[in-house]
């Protein structure tokens, strides 16, 4: 498992972006491709994108939540 900082938190701000715009977390982009990849590794970079995008969304909720 190959962890790339940086894109992990471009796939964080792209959560916490998605959140200001109004989407909710089911509209995450990643999804799709994480029920139609057959390689385990493929798989595992999309899976780690769909987390950090999610993380940033709920990181951006939880700081609406308090204003």
């Amino acid at each position: 498992m190959v962890f790339d900082v940086e894109m992990m938190l471009d796939w964080q701000q792209r959560g916490m972006n998605a959140r200001v715009l109004g989407l909710s977390a089911s509209k995450n982009p990643v999804t799709p491709y994480l029920e139609t990849v057959s390689c385990p590794k493929e798989k595992d970079s999309w899976a780690q994108k769909a987390e950090a995008w999610s993380f940033g969304w709920h990181i951006e909720n939880a700081t609406r939540a308090l204003l």
